[in-house]
């Protein structure tokens, strides 16, 4: 059996138990089209255990100096995927998974997929406060922690109403072994506080709830071969 094909599945049908119904609804059906595709039975792919996925690095395309709210982001994505984040710092911070394969693969997915969002509402909502002659200073950041406070709740949910969802997410033995191995030159204060745009923050947290995370992930997943080249001090190489 291909682990990484089962892998996927479990997580799809882990997924599929959201209360989002078109979360659920996607997850399920991409997780029987899979089943089918390779002739797999519901009852194999429950009771099939994943051990061999290899553990390493998982570089992504997000980096920041100033932009602390995206080493935020990764936190919280890693804690709720079973992987670790840090930074390789030269000019600036790029965001770097650490964990078993698909998982990290995962990570970066929903990483790129969540700042691109930010980024996109960010561009409109300064074009509407410049037009208005307003200051734009710090929107992008209270947007961007509002999101990640609706994504968080999100996930929360996700893992109170899910027993089965909340054990997959849980860092393995292993990863955890393997990451504490790791030697790190420092570390980095990664905090970042609201500037008072609260309505905006407002809008960010409804957004980062409404996060649709199963149609990127099974559409990336399709199209992609992965690429394999706690506190607010993150470690960095």
């Amino acid at each position: 059996m291909d682990y990484k094909i089962i892998s996927k599945i479990q997580k799809l049908l882990a997924l599929s138990e959201s209360n989002n119904e078109h979360e659920a609804y996607a997850s399920m059906v991409k997780a029987q089209e899979l089943l089918a595709k390779h002739k797999l039975t519901m009852n194999e792919v429950k009771g099939f255990k994943v051990y061999n996925s290899a553990i390493k690095d998982f570089w992504t395309n997000i980096s920041f100096t100033k932009g602390k709210w995206k080493a935020q982001l990764a936190r919280l994505i890693a804690d709720n995927f079973g992987c670790y984040h840090f930074f390789n710092t030269r000019r600036t911070n790029t965001i770097i998974f650490f964990g078993r394969e698909e998982d990290a693969y995962i990570c970066r997915i929903l990483l790129e997929y969540a700042v691109d969002c930010i980024n996109t509402t960010v561009r409109k909502l300064r074009y509407e406060y410049l037009k208005n002659g307003y200051s734009t200073k710090g929107l992008e950041n209270d947007y961007a922690l509002g999101f990640i406070s609706g994504l968080k709740m999100k996930f929360d949910e996700q893992k109170a109403t899910n027993e089965e969802l909340a054990l997959v997410l849980i860092k393995d033995k292993m990863v955890v072994e393997k990451y504490s191995e790791k030697k790190f030159n420092k570390s980095i204060d990664t905090s970042v506080e609201r500037e008072g745009y609260d309505d905006i923050y407002d809008k960010g947290m409804e957004d980062g709830y409404d996060f649709d995370i199963s149609n990127k992930i099974t559409r990336k997943a399709e199209d992609e071969t992965p690429n394999l080249i706690e506190n607010n001090e993150i470690n960095i190489i």
